[in-house]
């Protein structure tokens, strides 16, 4: 029996990472995994523009800080939450990879060049505190995640995930993106640094 191929309870499982690495799916994504991963993000900032964004008189400059910033966090979601992006960040296969793969592999240094959220005190009206705030929560929690036995990795995540929904609520938050860190630990703590079993359609996908 392959010890990186199996079905269980009907759920196909395939580790093995073949052919050429992409930055936003992994290895061997389905058509759906690409479409998911390049597409689905891009209706957030147009969902956001027009029930919120447009009514708070914001310049050119601050409507195109927040949609890259939504796109960046919310297709880094998507993205690290693929099976075909799962099998890569959590094999064990020795792989060739660039520097652009071996950043987006790792577990301490992808989560720790995230100074993305550096840039809303920048364009919007709230203090630095804010981003070293959120920084801090995110590296804290991948660090505390990473020390813990893997069978408890998924709960710790939601807890923090949950723990970071309250604060939203509670800290001082830039008018329009209150749900920006929230998904910035989303996407680090629970997308990237959980390991889930690569399930994929076939055997041989």
């Amino acid at each position: 029996m392959s010890t990186t191929k199996a079905t269980i309870n009907s759920a196909h499982i395939n580790w093995d990472c073949e052919g050429k690495f992409n930055f936003t799916t992994g290895f061997g994504a389905t058509k759906a995994e690409s479409i998911i991963a390049n597409y689905a993000a891009l209706i957030a900032p147009v969902i956001l523009y027009f029930f919120s964004w447009h009514a708070l008189a914001w310049s050119s400059l601050q409507v195109v800080v927040a949609a890259l910033l939504t796109l960046d966090m919310i297709g880094g979601v998507l993205s690290n939450s693929l099976g075909s992006m799962k099998r890569f960040l959590h094999t064990d296969q020795s792989l060739e990879l660039s520097w652009m793969g071996k950043l987006v592999g790792s577990k301490f240094l992808f989560p720790s060049v995230h100074f993305q959220l550096f840039a809303v005190p920048l364009c919007f009206d709230i203090g630095w505190s804010y981003a070293f705030i959120w920084y801090g929560v995110m590296m804290s929690a991948i660090v505390f995640l990473h020390a813990m036995p893997m069978y408890l990795h998924r709960p710790i995540a939601l807890i923090v995930v949950m723990i970071s929904i309250i604060l939203a609520t509670l800290l001082a938050s830039p008018v329009g993106l209150e749900w920006l860190a929230p998904i910035f630990i989303i996407k680090l703590v629970l997308s990237h640094g959980v390991r889930e079993e690569p399930y994929r359609p076939t055997l041989s996908d």
